[in-house]
């Protein structure tokens, strides 16, 4: 889902890959969807062993799901683009709050999404700093970055938590 939410941003303008030569997948460099997966198991990783979900047991259409409302998100940040950054930071924001509430609003699923809230803006401004890709200027107020990209991380930590479960063992009990 991240691959399509990405090139939802890349066609909206909203992010732009800038290194020549790097081979795409689907308008992301190919670097993009390994660095993406992996953060996506590591949480999903971190949420089984934390014992997320903690508030209900998920199955796989809970995953499903799940991945669907992140790529909602994910598109509707793309559609924000050029409007004003409170306007955009609001609504994803409530959006993400939602999303979090609906799948485990438990303290620790809260703390994996505040963790990824922090780590995947802070390793997209590196991505930035470096010169691999770059923000419209529209949408780059956060250290190069979307300033709406930690409610995105938020409402992504909060479902990758759940996702061992939900798929490793569709839900069962422990």
């Amino acid at each position: 889902m991240g691959l399509v939410g990405d090139a939802c941003h890349v066609a909206s303008g909203t992010t732009h890959y800038e290194w020549d030569g790097v081979p795409a997948i689907w308008r992301s460099a190919i670097w993009f969807p390994v660095m993406l997966s992996s953060a996506v198991l590591a949480a999903a990783w971190a949420g089984e062993r934390a014992g997320l979900p903690a508030v209900r047991m998920r199955r796989r259409l809970d995953a499903l799901t799940g991945a669907a409302a992140i790529l909602g998100l994910y598109a509707l940040t793309a559609a924000l683009r050029g409007e004003p950054v409170t306007v955009s930071v609001a609504l994803t924001a409530a959006v993400a709050v939602v999303i979090f509430a609906r799948w485990d609003p438990s303290p620790r699923t809260l703390a994996l999404a505040l963790a990824a809230a922090v780590l995947g803006p802070l390793v997209e401004i590196a991505i930035v700093e470096i010169g691999a890709a770059s923000y419209a200027p529209d949408a780059d107020d956060l250290g190069g970055v979307a300033p709406w990209l930690p409610c995105l991380y938020f409402a992504a930590g909060a479902v990758a938590g759940g996702m061992w479960s939900a798929i490793g063992r569709d839900g069962e009990s422990r």
